[in-house]
C-alpha cells in the first residue's frame, strides 16, 4: 500500500545531511532539547523533556506535501543536530521556516546555514514559490541580525503570552522575497 504522505526528500550539504523525518527517526538526544531552558525561552515554550511518544506524535503531523519536517545530521557522526521544519502556502506561493538546533554548543557551527541554503534553493528554484517568511522572537539578537544581513525585511510585530509567565513576548515577523535571495546568490557567488 502506498504512503499516503509525500515523497521522502534528502539534501546534502558540506557538512550535514537533511532529510525528511519519519517514524523511528525519534531519540533520545532529541528527547532532551526542549529542556533547556535557554533554547525554551529562544521559542517561547516552557522547558520540557518530550518523551520517545511526543516525538512520534509530532513527526506524524506532517505530510511532506505542504508541511515538512527534516532532521538535521552531521555527516561524519550521523549524530543529529536539529531539526528544520517548512511550511507552504501555495496560494500565497510563501513558505514559512522554523528552525532548533538542539544544543548550545552545536549553534554557530554551520547547520543552519548550510541547510538554509538548500532550502531555499528547493523552495524558491524547483517549487516556484516567491516569499520565505519568518517569526523570531525579538530577543533573539543574533538570528534578527543574520535575517537583516540575509536580505529579509522586517514585516510586522506582535505580542504574545510568554511560556514562561503572564508577561508578553514580541515576536518580530519577516519575510524574504526570492529575488532578493537570487540576487545574493550571484553576489556571493553562490553563497546565501
Amino acid at each position: 500500500m502506498a504512503d499516503p504522505k509525500g515523497p521522502l526528500l534528502r539534501f546534502e550539504t558540506p557538512n550535514y545531511i537533511m532529510r525528511s523525518l519519519q517514524e523511528g527517526d525519534e531519540n533520545e538526544t532529541w528527547t532532551g532539547w526542549l529542556a533547556d531552558p535557554q533554547t525554551a525561552a529562544m521559542l517561547n515554550a516552557q522547558p520540557v523533556r518530550a518523551t520517545l511518544k511526543d516525538l512520534r506524535g509530532y513527526i506524524a503531523r506532517f505530510d511532506r506535501v505542504t508541511r515538512h519536517l527534516f532532521g538535521i545530521f552531521e555527516k561524519a557522526t550521523g549524530r543529529m543536530v536539529g531539526v528544520r521544519t517548512c511550511e507552504i502556502d501555495k496560494a500565497r506561493s510563501a513558505y514559512r521556516v522554523h528552525l532548533l538546533i538542539g544544543v548550545p554548543e552545536d549553534r554557530g557551527q554551520g547547520a543552519r546555514t548550510e541547510t538554509a541554503k538548500v532550502v531555499n534553493h528547493w523552495m524558491y528554484e524547483e517549487c516556484g514559490l516567491l516569499h520565505c517568511e519568518a517569526t523570531v522572537v525579538s530577543s533573539n539578537e543574533r538570528m534578527l541580525k543574520s535575517l537583516l544581513q540575509s536580505g529579509w525585511i522586517v514585516t510586522g510585530h506582535s505580542l504574545k503570552k510568554s511560556a514562561a509567565g503572564n508577561a508578553a513576548v514580541q515576536l518580530v515577523e519577516m519575510r524574504r522575497h526570492r529575488e532578493i535571495w537570487r540576487r545574493r546568490q550571484r553576489e556571493a557567488g553562490g553563497e546565501a
